[in-house]
């Protein structure tokens, strides 16, 4: 539970001073209005962890369309949920009203609200049962009923754990995050383990969001060829086939493999061959980035409520970066390659052969041994290093 105080999150949601004195003295049935469409719901005071004013988030892939993304909330990642979608409300875009309510369901989620109301101390007799009221909202997600409290007729109390359970059914279990422990080594301990406790990683963005994945997959990172052989019949997140030194490569777009907007290949574009178990696949992207030298410690795990079935688990891990104010979606590329859809587009490079009669398939001549190269240019001249002596690549700083 966060160590806000409730004066401090009932501030945060601009309430008025008198309402905070209550809210901190009061010490029974304490609840948190707000405004969701044309609805006004309450949750018990309890639960709230704090309010705050909508975060910018970071859009996941393939999640449900109520996810609007996930935030940065003091170096712990959140995620944000539309109480509108929950509730099929018509989508309307934030202004100075909106807030997010911080609820604690076993783990930390933001709900997104048009407006907070206020805080309110309602007595037991006060609370009605839901049964025989009529609402655009299913009853069975709420707990209970107030009415004319607060200047309202009528407001429902939600529940939140169910509400949540309902909409992100596949959620197996909500567990807490232990967070760091309170227990003091010394420093050269510390500095052992920071050396130790570090991901390399090969960072690229796609439809202006970022991710990465690990550098020892990264076979390499090549420019989109002038010919990409199409495959009829093949599945549509399957670009095609490329040859990449005398191999045939298949090439998975990420866009269409993350259900994101379609855009054409261009010069900024790039292709990411990745490799697992003898196998490559090329992944194309917007463009890449650099390559990241990340502590554990800045990396969580991605909230259990966004794993829907198997073929959507290829992001496992969230980055944190500049303080939280950079998040980084870490691709699992044993994950990927269980994916359906590069499945399907290795299958597709075996039949390509198959046809052509070459023999070996991809699999079989991929597990022979190959030199990594960095590759890089200086003025029309390309030149290469061994991967192995490259310790990483970043941008040019502003001041040197």
């Amino acid at each position: 539970m966060s160590s806000t105080t409730p004066k401090k999150r009932v501030e945060e949601a601009a309430l008025p001073e008198e309402q905070v004195l209550e809210a901190k003295t009061a010490t029974a049935h304490q609840f948190v209005t707000f405004a969701t469409g044309s609805e006004v719901f309450a949750v018990g005071m309890d639960l709230v962890q704090e309010i705050i004013r909508a975060p910018e988030v970071v859009r996941v892939p393939l999640a449900p369309a109520t996810l609007e993304g996930l935030a940065n909330l003091r170096g712990k990642v959140l995620p944000i949920i539309s109480l509108r979608g929950l509730f099929g409300f018509p989508r309307q875009e934030h202004d100075d009203a909106t807030r997010v309510v911080v609820v604690d369901v076993g783990q930390a989620l933001g709900f997104v609200v048009d407006r907070v109301s206020s805080v309110i101390e309602v007595e037991p007799e006060k609370i009605e049962d839901v049964g025989t009221i009529s609402s655009t909202v299913d009853t069975k997600l709420l707990t209970g009923l107030i009415k004319d409290v607060g200047g309202h007729s009528m407001i429902m109390i939600l529940d939140f754990a169910r509400l949540v359970e309902r909409e992100f059914s596949d959620i197996a279990a909500v567990s807490r995050s232990s967070g760091l422990s309170d227990s003091m080594v010394g420093g050269e301990e510390v500095d052992r383990r920071q050396a130790i406790d570090e991901l390399q990683l090969v960072s690229f963005h796609v439809n202006e969001q970022e991710y990465a994945v690990g550098i020892d997959a990264v076979q390499e990172i090549v420019q989109v060829p002038e010919k990409i052989a199409h495959v009829p019949h093949s599945e549509s997140h399957v670009l095609g086939v490329m040859t990449l030194r005398n191999k045939l490569l298949p090439l998975v777009s990420l866009r269409r493999l993350f259900g994101l907007p379609e855009r054409e290949l261009d010069e900024k574009s790039r292709i990411v061959v990745l490799v697992f178990g003898g196998s490559s696949v090329g992944l194309s992207v917007d463009g890449v980035n650099e390559v990241l030298r990340v502590p554990k410690t800045a990396v969580d795990p991605m909230p259990m409520l966004l794993a829907r079935e198997e073929d959507l688990t290829d992001i496992t891990e969230i980055c944190r970066l500049d303080e939280g104010k950079r998040l980084v979606s870490i691709i699992t590329v044993k994950n990927l390659f269980r994916n359906s859809a590069v499945k399907a587009a290795l299958a597709v490079v075996v039949e390509v052969e198959k046809e052509a009669g070459t023999g070996d398939t991809i699999q079989e001549r991929a597990m022979d041994e190959d030199e990594q190269v960095v590759v890089f240019r200086l003025d029309k001249e390309e030149f290469g290093v061994p991967i192995t002596n490259v310790e990483e690549i970043v941008r040019v700083p502003e001041n040197l």
